[in-house]
């Protein structure tokens, strides 16, 4: 296999010998390409490092072109070649009027002995067989190879299955080879042989014209030309057909969309509909469902960077597979299809996925990731999917059985959830919680515990801790969740770090929770407290000031947060390289409902000066444990 070009700007970053001294994990400060036009020189010229810069500096809105010159030049990096792989640091200038800023990113490419696991075999690499459509019978053969393989030798990808036979309550039956109908059907229990069926991620679009509906369920039953099928449904069709898989699920065809009840009905069986599939097919490079599954491309693109490079000083220059730690991100993780909220859960629930991307198809079961590159294993990378459910499907579940406080492991990974999940898009923010029911669902039949409006009451009061950076204007003042749930907002959110949180304290206790009307009852160390937003020491109670981290939950509370508030802490936690623990506290609105006083979540504050503990009542203990003595406890609802 050919080397992979490089500068002899980046050729110094893999090969120590030559520079006159050099250390394993040194850090280098370099000069990079002064001008943009030798830099984009060396783009044209198939530098694979300057190509990857590109894309990065595109990314962060410093589009460039010959001819149109964007100011970040002259380029200067930082590398440090290691035993895993080489780090870039590159530098460079932000003109802003009449200012100069300076930026900084970073790049880092994972090293693979050529001949080491996980690359692509010799014998039958990329270019022995990559064409120039991702339809090609070779792509749709390797595709298939992952999947048998998969279902022979992969424990942990049956796990989500159930231990009987099941399948949907409808199905697409797409027919035989040359039979050009397709039709809804609905399988008699207990079928033998069982249904094998596909399902299918994909993008809606601004307008979705083929749907099942009540007007044309009967049509849809009786049958319809394949061919009239929006194209990337078509295309579902061609890979199943390819695979001798006769049933496919795809969520326009098989939930009668102007229906409420079929819908509550079919969304809350998610999780069994893609747990039970025998693969799920994404839509990667679509935006809409007529943009199709398959993509014309230069077979040449497939090749993969190979480099030459020595580990130290002492050691002969050698083959080196140099894969960008961002090659799946910007293949296929950051596109559109992979932010949508409802394709966050079917890609986790379903053991398989084939990502049909703009040049190449990927695969991602619970064990493996591979793609047309890589086909025996993408080198150095663990699969996000199999971290994500490792606590159901991996070695995390072994592990809890040794744990003291198992519960805490599962609502943090349950957390880890929410934060990947509020970070996707919802069309409609009515689907806060059902777009994540499947995942719930999964966890309610792993655990055992009551789920309530997004949380667990299994450590409920450490999930009461998520906080909003950057609050986003909300598309709708519709009714979602109480206002102490993540799931009352339109928001990402983020939790305080647990990787100490056995040692940490609470300071309320959960009294009752109402599943139905959502009213939860605390027991803590509430105060009052004025919010005053123009000072720095900004948390203000009788003579005392102190400094806090305020997050209000909404935009508008950034402006209009109301002057005098209740504080309730709710945790502390301690912080990395310090002696005294943070605080988080919910900070509440009086509300009256019925004549009687509650209160509504706001915004959550965190106060990280220790001396600022005082002002709660806070005493640290040698253990490590920290109590409030000095604030009354009382009765809180929550709204």
């Amino acid at each position: 296999m050919v080397l992979s070009n490089l500068c002899s700007t980046c050729q110094q970053a893999f090969c120590p010998d030559l520079l006159e001294e050099w250390y394993p994990f040194d850090t280098r400060d370099g000069s990079h390409h002064a001008t943009q036009e030798s830099f984009l020189n060396a783009v044209s010229n198939g530098c694979v490092i300057c190509a990857s810069i590109k894309e990065l500096l595109e990314r962060n809105d410093r589009p460039m072109s010959i001819g149109a010159e964007t100011g970040c030049f002259p380029l200067s990096c930082e590398y440090r070649l290691t035993p895993m792989g080489v780090f870039f640091f590159i530098h460079y200038r932000v003109p802003n009027g009449c200012e100069e800023l300076h930026s900084s990113s970073y790049l880092e490419f994972r090293l693979s002995p050529r001949t080491g696991i996980g690359s692509p075999n010799p014998g039958h690499g990329p270019h022995s067989y990559a064409e120039s459509w991702t339809s090609s019978s070779a792509t749709l053969e390797l595709a298939l190879k992952w999947i048998d393989n998969c279902r022979c030798h992969h424990s942990e990808c049956r796990k989500l299955q159930e231990n009987e036979p099941w399948w949907p309550s409808r199905l697409i039956d797409i027919g035989n080879e040359d039979d050009g109908m397709w039709k809804i059907v609905s399988l008699p229990d207990k079928l033998q042989p069982p249904p094998t069926y596909m399902t299918l991620s994909y993008r809606w679009g601004t307008t979705v014209n083929f749907r099942l509906l009540k007007k044309n369920l009967h049509s849809f039953q009786n049958g319809l030309p394949i061919a009239d099928l929006p194209r990337t449904f078509q295309d579902a069709a061609s890979v199943a057909r390819k695979f001798s898989v006769r049933f496919l699920w795809i969520d326009a065809l098989c939930i009668i969309q102007d229906c409420s009840e079929d819908w509550a009905h079919e969304s809350a069986a998610m999780r069994l509909v893609y747990a039970n599939a025998l693969c799920n097919l994404a839509a990667v490079a679509s935006s809409d469902s007529c943009g199709g599954l398959f993509r014309s491309r230069n077979p040449e693109d497939l090749r993969p960077s190979l480099v030459r490079a020595a580990l130290d000083k002492s050691t002969p220059l050698e083959d080196y597979y140099a894969i960008d730690s961002k090659y799946l991100d910007n293949q296929f993780l950051d596109k559109g299809l992979l932010k949508r909220g409802w394709v966050f859960q079917e890609r986790l629930l379903c053991p398989r996925v084939l990502y049909f991307a703009e040049k190449q198809v990927f695969w991602e079961c619970f064990a493996e990731q591979r793609c047309e590159v890589y086909p025996d294993g993408i080198p150095r990378f663990t699969s996000s999917k199999a971290q994500s459910l490792s606590i159901i499907t991996g070695i995390e579940r072994r592990a809890l059985e040794a744990e003291e406080r198992p519960t805490l492991r599962i609502v943090t990974k349950w957390e880890e959830l929410v934060q990947g999940y509020t970070d996707c898009e919802l069309t409609k923010a009515s689907d806060r919680l059902f777009a994540i029911e499947g995942i719930a669902n999964l966890f309610r039949d792993s655990f055992h515990d009551e789920y309530v409006f997004g949380l667990w009451k299994m450590e409920l009061v450490r999930q009461l801790s998520y906080y909003v950076e950057s609050p986003c204007k909300e598309s709708s003042s519709q009714y979602i969740a109480p206002s102490w749930s993540w799931a009352s907002l339109q928001s990402p959110v983020r939790y305080e770090a647990k990787s100490c949180w056995p040692s940490t304290a609470e300071h309320v206790t959960l009294l009752d929770l109402d599943p139905l009307q959502g009213n939860l009852r605390l027991y803590g160390h509430a105060f009052t407290a004025r919010i005053d937003t123009t000072s720095m020491y900004n948390v203000v109670a009788g003579d005392s000031r102190i400094c806090a981290q305020i997050y209000p939950d909404r935009v508008g509370m950034q402006v209009d947060m109301p002057e005098v508030v209740t504080i309730l802490p709710v945790l502390s936690y301690w912080v990395a390289g310090r002696s005294m623990p943070g605080l988080g506290c919910l900070v509440l609105e009086p509300i009256l409902v019925m004549r009687s006083r509650s209160y509504r979540r706001i915004a959550y504050i965190k106060i990280e000066q220790g001396q600022d503990l005082a002002f709660f009542g806070i005493k640290v203990f040698k253990d490590g444990s920290a109590r409030i003595d000095e604030v009354a406890l009382s009765i809180i609802s929550l709204m």
